[in-house]
């Protein structure tokens, strides 16, 4: 019977051959891809701008973002998207009309960012803030001592710089908060009885309050807020009047 022997010695040398090579190949292409992977961010939107109405935001949709099924954001309210870190377009529009835009432009998202809308319509103001600092307390697996953090923002476009103090205190708690800026975050104890603080904002030249909040603590306890201050100083009236609304941020 005539049988062939096995080519086992040459199969193996063609092993030897193909894998080498095999992966040399699968390396070559993995050097050619390169491959990011972006984290997640969050940014909070908050719409200070007088006489603007609502806002809708396209946080890093893209041109063929659909504005109608957009949420509303109504004046002293805000609201937080989901996007990637790195280089994003934001695009805010006025909600009564799509094609008017109010911002516009790339910003570099971190982890967690701020963009405030401010300023007196037609003339939009924004500020865009990477948080760097918001403490994480309200889920914390191990709660701190009851408290809540506390910073303020001048959005009042015609203002003069403001002074922030406790009512009876002798020392100011934010000095100088020119339009526009954000004072840094500031701890207050906030009890399980009830804990009140009365902070009055004063134009900073003539020591003249112009606005007082009452601020419930322990309401508030194991959260990181921002007071906003809004409204036109002295001549605001309606919905332009000099006053104050609460901003939660999520650390």
């Amino acid at each position: 019977m005539n049988t062939k022997p096995k080519p086992r010695k040459n199969m193996k040398k063609t092993l030897l051959f193909i894998i080498p090579v095999a992966l040399l190949f699968l390396i070559a292409s993995c050097e050619k891809e390169n491959y990011t992977i972006k984290g997640t961010a969050n940014i909070t939107v908050i719409n200070a701008a007088l006489n603007a109405g609502s806002i809708k935001v396209n946080a890093g949709a893209g041109n063929g973002f659909a504005y109608a099924k957009a949420s509303d954001v109504a004046f002293g309210g805000n609201a937080i998207y989901g996007a990637f870190t790195g280089s994003t377009p934001i695009t805010v529009v006025s909600s009564t009309d799509t094609t008017k835009v109010l911002f516009s432009r790339t910003v570099d998202l971190q982890p967690i960012s701020t963009l405030y809308i401010a300023g007196l319509s037609p003339t939009i103001d924004t500020v865009f803030r990477v948080e760097k600092s918001i403490p994480v307390i309200n889920n914390a697996v191990l709660k701190p001592d009851s408290s809540v953090y506390i910073r303020f923002v001048n959005l009042s476009p015609n203002s003069t710089p403001l002074n922030i103090n406790v009512r009876l205190a002798t020392t100011n708690e934010v000095t100088g908060l020119a339009y526009k800026g954000i004072s840094e975050l500031k701890k207050y104890a906030a009890k399980t009885s009830s804990t009140t603080y009365t902070f009055e904002i004063r134009d900073a030249a003539t020591n003249v309050v112009q606005s007082t909040l009452n601020f419930n603590a322990t309401n508030n306890r194991y959260k990181t807020i921002t007071i906003v201050i809004r409204g036109l100083m002295v001549t605001g009236t309606g919905t332009t009047a000099f006053g104050t609304f609460q901003v939660n941020h999520v650390g």
